[in-house]
Formats: structure tokens, sequence, C-alpha cells
């Protein structure tokens, strides 16, 4: 049965369940920023509002639209409700991820590298190279996409200048509630380098400088030959997947790409540039480096070495693949973007950059993009500039916002200062609260703490108390502490814990890479303080720059920062607990959604009452 929803007198919505009107308020919201002519936007939306509705919208309004959401598991939830919403939904990911095909699967050869080969076949393989594609589930995806309402896909594929894809221009850029679009673009707009990158990265030019001498006089003829027929430069599509390449839009048109003549002039100015970062040891603005580095290389040159890189590349007909290649495009990825964005250079080889804003105005994006924000969205409209939004409602379906601000004991709960590693009292008072929220949900749980150091005394201090063991009756425990694999294998365990029937804790920091898949297979995540970011010179310079460029004070600008680590939670989880006293402070509480603010207004803020309202909340749940 079709549920009618009237927008406005020119939109109504046919859609598989009725709507709370809190989510009727946020599709007015997206289409009001539908007809406005900013660039980027923020719309508050809803904690768990329903991508069905959503899709619905833009499939009324006859509008593309390209949904970027946290992860796989929830684009494969948000294309199921749109499915179900009458909207033709493409799934798109990564092209190594999804392509079939032999020679992707093999290497790492850039879509040039790989249309390249795939031309030069003779004509009795494109039989079977057809055959390939057609079984390709990525060619398939593309070719679906064209037609498309929807296009659901990672939010890193957009905003990762590496891996981007191209996208159709008549589209709308939709960022799902659960991405923090203003902390992905800046730490995707920056990079590290160290002395064996850089020196991977010398020996890199060094093997393009040999090659080049031995092409050099072939190159230049095919140059003069090309440049004379005037013939069409080749197309940047993939021949395998049929991936547009990435290309910078201020790349000169009348360059060939088979221009190596000046190979040496640019290989030189690069490993240059390269020993002055093995040279540098200093902290100091994008600016003071430019100025430092002026009188062997400028900032034009610089900002085109990306471009020069490929454009060798091209001449060259070689793959731009492996460990040597990939620190080659670092490097010149380092030069570029300290040329365009607000950044620091921090020991002469880190790159940090300071702007959100800036960083998607590198990407030059010709569709226009809106950010949904459930956390901090007035904060996050300022750090991005664009306008502050209409606050969101709450729904019904919601995740249950408990704030604990004192222990089982009565005493204070909080992580500040490092009392979690220094107090043994709040160490057992938060072991206690794990034991008791363990005991009292169902299937898995994740809990969060500020950093690794809290995580690794905590878990040595619970060993010793004996919370560790109550919590071990009633359920796994895996955690995310070590090598990338290991937390990779701890992961997996605790996802398919949830099929067993017993259920699995979950231990990482706030800034594990893990949260987010973890807290898409969890039904209940703790917060066992403020997940705060560490200061560092970086982030000093950050919130000295927001001051003053935007008036954002330092003590809001970080509240918000730890407001927006709990919007996965709040979107995906059933309940989430806030375990800090500093969340029932208004500072930290103006930034939750309208919902956990009346949380933290309403409860207690014991321990015994946050129990109580889980065991409420999943009674008939627990095993």
């Amino acid at each position: 049965m079709a549920h009618p929803l009237e927008l406005d007198a020119a939109t109504t919505l046919r859609l598989p369940h009725a709507l709370e009107e809190a989510e009727a308020h946020y599709l007015r919201a997206l289409k009001a920023a539908l007809a406005r002519d900013d660039p980027v936007q923020v719309v508050a939306a809803p904690p768990n509002a329903d991508p069905g509705a959503v899709g619905a919208l833009f499939h009324a309004l006859k509008r593309p639209l390209i949904y970027a959401t946290d992860g796989t598991a929830s684009c494969e939830r948000a294309a199921g409700a749109m499915r179900s919403s009458g909207c033709g939904v493409v799934v798109l990911t990564s092209r190594r991820r999804a392509c079939t095909n032999e020679e992707v699967l093999s290497s790492a050869r850039s879509d040039f590298e790989v249309l390249r080969r795939a031309a030069g076949r003779k004509g009795d393989d494109v039989p079977v190279k057809r055959r390939k594609l057609d079984a390709c589930a990525y060619a398939r995806a593309k070719s679906d996409a064209d037609n498309a309402d929807v296009i659901i896909l990672d939010a890193r594929l957009i905003l990762d200048p590496r891996s981007r894809l191209a996208l159709p221009e008549k589209a709308v850029v939709l960022f799902d509630d659960a991405v923090d679009v203003e902390g992905l673009a800046r730490s995707l707009a920056s990079v590290r380098v160290d002395d064996a990158l850089l020196e991977r990265a010398d020996r890199e030019c060094a093997r393009l400088d040999r090659k080049a001498s031995k092409l050099e006089t072939e190159c230049n003829r095919d140059y003069v030959k090309v440049s004379q027929s005037k013939t069409t430069p080749p197309s940047s599509t993939c021949g395998v997947c049929g991936l547009d390449s990435v290309q910078d839009e201020d790349q000169d048109s009348t360059r060939m790409p088979g221009d190596c003549r000046r190979a040496h002039h640019f290989l030189r100015r690069v490993r240059t540039f390269i020993k002055h970062l093995k040279q540098s040891s200093k902290t100091c603005s994008a600016k003071a480096f430019l100025l430092e580095i002026a009188e062997t290389t400028s900032g034009e040159t610089l900002a085109s070495f990306p471009r020069r890189l490929a454009s060798l590349r091209n001449a060259l007909k070689c793959q731009g693949a492996g460990p040597k290649a990939l620190a080659l495009d670092e490097v010149c990825a380092f030069a570029r973007l300290v040329t365009h964005v607000p950044a620091l250079v921090v020991d002469g080889k880190r790159l940090e950059c300071l702007d959100a804003r800036r960083a998607l105005d590198e990407l030059r994006f010709s569709q226009p993009l809106i950010v949904a924000a459930t956390c901090a969205a007035e904060v996050v409209a300022k750090l991005l500039r664009c306008e502050p939004p209409e606050p969101a409602l709450a729904t019904a379906r919601s995740a249950l916002p408990v704030v604990v601000a004192r222990g089982a004991d009565q005493l204070s709960l909080t992580t500040a200062q490092g009392a979690l590693r220094n107090d043994p009292t709040q160490a057992r008072n938060y072991g206690t609260l794990v034991a008791d929220v363990a005991d009292s949900v169902p299937d898995n749980l994740v809990c969060v703490f500020p950093t690794s150091e809290d995580l690794e005394s905590a878990l040595v201090t619970w060993d010793s108390t004996g919370a560790m063991r109550k919590i071990l009756q009633k359920k796994l425990v895996t955690c995310a502490v070590g090598e990338e694999s290991e937390t990779s294998k701890a992961l997996e365990v605790f996802c398919r814990c949830a099929d067993r029937g017993r259920g699995c804790v979950f231990f990482c920091a706030a800034s594990s890479a893990a949260l987010s898949v973890a807290i898409g297979c969890a039904r209940t995540v703790i917060f066992a303080g403020v997940p705060l970011e560490p200061m560092s010179e970086a982030v000093r310079a950050r919130l000295d720059r927001a001051l003053c460029d935007l008036q954002l004070r330092e003590s809001d600008h970080l509240a918000a920062r730890a407001a927006l680590m709990t919007r996965g939670a709040l979107s995906r989880a059933e309940a989430v607990v806030l375990a800090d006293q500093r969340f029932a402070r208004a500072a930290h509480r103006n930034h939750l959604p309208k919902h956990a603010r009346d949380a933290a207004l309403r409860d207690g803020g014991s321990a015994d009452a946050a129990v109580a309202a889980l065991r409420a909340r999943f009674r008939g749940s627990t095993g």
C-alpha cells in the first residue's frame, strides 16, 4: 500500500510506509537546498533517517542522486531501502574491489596503462576481452549507472583524489549523516612522507630518467609526427572497465601526452624537491615552506608535478604501479597540495590540511554537494562556510541515548586529564559499567575509548579487578590493538558473532579505522569518555585558524568534533551510552541531536539508571 506524502503543492511522494514529521521536515529541507545555487550546503538530518524517502524525493524531482555513505554495509542498507521506494539503484565500489579482469586484479596499473594494453591487442583477442567485460561486475555497474536514479558509493571514492571516480555532471551529491565530511576532506587532503618513502620515490625518478634517455629519440619523433598530423590525443576511458580517468581541469589542452623532451629537466626538479624534504625537519606553515624552497623551485612548478608526471608516464608507456611509483605519486601530491590548500608542514614530512572547504574546492566538483549533519550541524556549516541549517527533529526510530555522569559508587565519571589511566577508581567504575551493559543488552557491543593508551590501560586494570571475567561470562571479547592485520581478524570475528547467538564486545579507540564497520554490526555502543582529539601542532593550528577566520571558539570547536565522533553510533545503533560527565554539560550537550540533549537533561546520570533504561529497551531480546 502506497502512503502519499505531500511536501508542497508541486511535490507528492508515494512511499511504501508512512513517514514521521521529522523525516518530512528533512525532505523539505533537502528540496529547499536543491533550489539554492550554493556549491556546498549543510542540511540538519534526523538520526536514522530513511534513505528510501530520500531516493523517492529525487526520483520524483527527476534529479539523479549520488548517495555517499560510510562503508559497504551502509551502502547495501541504503540500497535496499531505496529499491523498496521504487528507485533504480546501482551500488558502485572501487575498480580494484569489483573488477574481475585478470589484468586489473594482477596489478595496480593506471587506467591509461590498461587502456593502452587493451588497445594494442590483436584482433582475435577482442572477443575474449568482450566476454570478460560482460562478466565484470564493475563494468556492469558502471554501465547501469548511466540510467540509474540513485548511485550509492563510499564517500572516500568521491573525496579521495587518488581513487576518485568520474561522476555524472547533472547529478546531486548527498553525503549521508554518518559521514564526517569536514574531517574526511581534511584527512584526504593531507600527505605524510618519511625517509623510506622519499628514498623509493628517488629511485623511481632515477628509473624514469634512464628510460627517458633510452626512448628520447623515438618519443621526440612520435611527438613531431603527432603534432604535424594534429591527431586527436588518446581517450582517457579504460578499455577494460570503462572508467574515466580523473584529469585536472587546469591541464594545458595544447600539450600532447607524448611530450617527454623535457623529462630530464622535470625529474631533476622532482629530485631536488625530494632532497629538500629529506633535509627539512622544522614545522612551518605552507607559505613559509614555499618561501624556503623558492630559490630552487617555484610554487607554479610544484603545482604541476602530478600533471607532468602523468604526462611523462604516458609518453614512456610505463605503468604507475608498485611501491616506488606510489611513493613518487605521494611526493607529487605533497608538492601540489602545499601550493593549493592552507596547511601546516610538520617536521618537514607531514602536510596537514587546515581548511576542509579549501580541500573540497581543490577537488573542483561540478555537482552541488549537500552534507547531511546529525551532530553539530551549525559548526559543520561554519567550517564549510555555508549557511547555517534549520534544526532537525528526532524520529521514534532514533537510537536510545543514555548519558552516564556518575559511576556505581556515585562518584563523577570522566576520562579528563588521563583519569582512566591514572585513577584506579575511574577505571573500576568504567569496568563495572561495561560489564553491566554487556549483561543487559543482546548481540554485539562496541566500547570506544578516547585514545589507544586509555584502551590498553583499561584492559590491564579490568583484568586485575575481575571486570573482564564478568564480561567474558556473557560475551566474547575482541580488541583493535596492534597491527592492521590483527585488527581485521578481530573485526571479522566480531561481525560473525552477531549470528552465533552469544554476541561479542569490540574494544577500540575513537581514531580506529575499524570503528565505522564495527558500529554497523553492533546494537549498542558505549563511549567510555569524550573522544577529544589529542592536542598537537596541527590541531592547534587548525583551532587558531578557525578562531581567526570564522570566530569559532576553541571550546566549541573541540566539543563539536567530539560530538561528530558519535554521529555514526547515533545514526546506526539502537542504543548509545555516553559515559562521561562532560556530555551532560552545555558545551558538549548542545552539539548533540535534540533527543540526545533531552536525554542528558532528563536522565539522572547514574550508572544504575542507565543500565535500567537499557534493560527496558531490550526487554525480551536478551538471551
